[in-house]
C-alpha cells in the first residue's frame, strides 16, 4: 500500500491547517496467498473537491479486514491514517484496525541487506533497481513523491488541454502503481535470497555431517 499527498501552505478543506497533507491517491497490490496472482487497485482524485472521504472509503473497501498491509516507511501511512481518523471520526475504529495491520518493509531491508547500488540510501527508489535490476524509476514522468504532489495540483487546478490531463493522470497512476509493485518485487527478491541461503546452509551442513565417520560402522 502506498499513499500520495499534497501539502499546501493554505488549508484547502474543513479541519485542515497549514501544510496539512491532502491524501489524493493510493495504490494497493493484493496477494491473497503466497505465489498467488497479484491484483492491483488504485484511487486518484480527479478534481479539487475534498478527496478525503472518497479516498478513505475506497481504500477500506479494498483492504478488507484481515491480512498484513505492507508499507515502506510505516510512519508516513500511519500518520496519514491518523489525520483521516481526526477528520472523519466515524471511521476511527476501522482506521485503527488498518493501522494495527501495517507491516514495514523498510527496517527489514535496512537491518539485513546492503548493496553497493544503494549508494547509502534505503529508499525504495534505490533498493528496487539494486535488487530487481529490470525495474527502475528512470525515465518516468513522475518519479518521486514531491513530483507527484505538484503533478496532481497541476492536474486539478492547472489550465490543461484534455490530452495533457490524460497524460498527467496516466503518469500519476503509473508512479503510484510502481511504488506498490516495487514493494512486492523487493519482498520477493529477499524471500528468494533467503531460500537460496537456507538451501546452501542445509547442503553445507549435510556435507559436513558426511565427513564424519558413522559411529555404527566399524
Amino acid at each position: 500500500m502506498d499513499f500520495e499527498t499534497f501539502y499546501p501552505a493554505l488549508p484547502r478543506h474543513k479541519g485542515m491547517w497549514p501544510y496539512s497533507h491532502i491524501p489524493f491517491q493510493w495504490s494497493v497490490h493484493v496477494r491473497e496467498k503466497p505465489d498467488a496472482q497479484l491484483h492491483h487497485h488504485e484511487f486518484l482524485a480527479q478534481d479539487e473537491s475534498d478527496p478525503r472521504l472518497r479516498f478513505l472509503e475506497t481504500l477500506l473497501e479494498v483492504l478488507g479486514t484481515t491480512g498484513s498491509i505492507v508499507v515502506y516507511n510505516r510512519s508516513f501511512e500511519a500518520e496519514r491514517l491518523k489525520d483521516l481518523a481526526g477528520w472523519l471520526p466515524g471511521y476511527a475504529k476501522q482506521i485503527a484496525a488498518v493501522q494495527a495491520r501495517l507491516w514495514d518493509l523498510l527496517p527489514v531491508v535496512r537491518a539485513n541487506v546492503y548493496h553497493p547500488e544503494f549508494r547509502g540510501s534505503f529508499s525504495i527508489k534505490s533498493t528496487l533497481p539494486a535488487l530487481v535490476p529490470e525495474m527502475t524509476y528512470e525515465g518516468m514522468e513522475v518519479a518521486e513523491g514531491g513530483e507527484a504532489g505538484l503533478a496532481w495540483e497541476t492536474l486539478v487546478r492547472g489550465k490543461l488541454s484534455p490530452d495533457e490531463k490524460t497524460r498527467l493522470r496516466a503518469a500519476l497512476l503509473a508512479y503510484c502503481r510502481q511504488d506498490t509493485e516495487a514493494m512486492v518485487r523487493v519482498h520477493d527478491a529477499l524471500e528468494q535470497a533467503t531460500r537460496r541461503e537456507e538451501k546452501i546452509g542445509h547442503e553445507a551442513r549435510g556435507a559436513e555431517r558426511g565427513c564424519w565417520p558413522n559411529p555404527g560402522v566399524s
